[in-house]
């Protein structure tokens, strides 16, 4: 199956860095694991002088296939990575690129149906090179759920950390689409629970009224929402009860709040006050 990169940065990024690499010999990332569904492997940068790496799982479904947010929604499976590996090798953090909202088989999810790179920060004791052995569980889904699992087997080599231009773009583009921080016109004010149910307060980019309101909870579950205007120019999200699910209690779990508004998106942790 052919597959075509979905962004023109990406394209143009890869253009260049073949011009570049051309008639030198470098180390490639990982082979592609293969699936029904789709395909996968790890890219590994060298390690900083404080034993970080900087590495990312790029994930290619096929056509009609997609993967998931780091909390699915209705169905699916989120991304699950383990480290292990000489030098104390660990996972310290997997980023998630701005997900889509989704329906599958009449069902509302989190994910991604297009080639998706998830940004991953390893760590290891600083010095020798650390041998790696990276474990990497999705889901592929389309009419049903395949669990797609493989292992990625890093040597002690320079060769094996050597990355080439391409790899290089591949990283910096994937944390562009990463969502941002919050920041002095795009935020949560507050979050408050109720009589009836959660209250938020958000500030919009622009005072922009179209948004796109996705809580996600550490219980495994997701509450879509919508924004309306409030106060001083702000907006407020008002979540009944009912929107949870049964017996669910909006005080338990984290909250992950995802905000789309005027073409960009935020993403923050929410704590509820009572």
């Amino acid at each position: 199956m052919k597959r075509l990169l979905h962004h023109f940065t990406i394209a143009a990024l890869l253009a260049a860095a073949a011009v570049a690499t051309a008639g030198q010999a470098y180390a490639a990332a990982t082979p592609w694991a293969e699936d029904a569904g789709g395909r996968m492997r790890l890219i590994v940068s060298p390690p900083a002088d404080d034993g970080t790496i900087q590495a990312a799982l790029q994930v290619e479904p096929e056509d009609g296939f997609i993967t998931y947010w780091r909390e699915p929604g209705e169905s699916g499976i989120p991304p699950q990575i383990t480290v292990s590996g000489t030098g104390n090798a660990h996972l310290e953090t997997i980023e998630y690129p701005v997900p889509k909202r989704l329906s599958v088989a009449g069902m509302t999810d989190m994910g991604y149906d297009a080639p998706v790179t998830f940004p991953l920060i390893l760590k290891t004791d600083p010095g020798a090179l650390p041998s790696l052995s990276v474990n990497a569980f999705i889901g592929l889904c389309k009419d049903i759920c395949i669990p797609f699992q493989t292992t990625f087997d890093i040597p002690a080599d320079a060769d094996a950390f050597a990355e080439t231009p391409v790899d290089k773009a591949i990283l910096a583009v994937a944390r562009t689409r990463l969502p941002e921080q919050p920041s002095e016109g795009f935020h949560a004010d507050d979050a408050m629970l109720t009589d009836s149910g959660m209250r938020i307060l958000l500030t919009l980019p622009n005072g922009s009224s179209e948004s796109e309101i996705t809580l996600a909870n550490s219980n495994g579950f997701i509450v879509e929402a919508e924004a309306r205007p409030f106060e001083d120019g702000g907006f407020v999200v008002d979540i009944p009860l009912s929107a949870l699910p049964e017996d669910a209690d909006p005080m338990d779990g984290d909250w992950l709040l995802l905000v789309k508004s005027d073409g960009r998106a935020m993403e923050t942790p929410l704590v509820i006050t009572p």
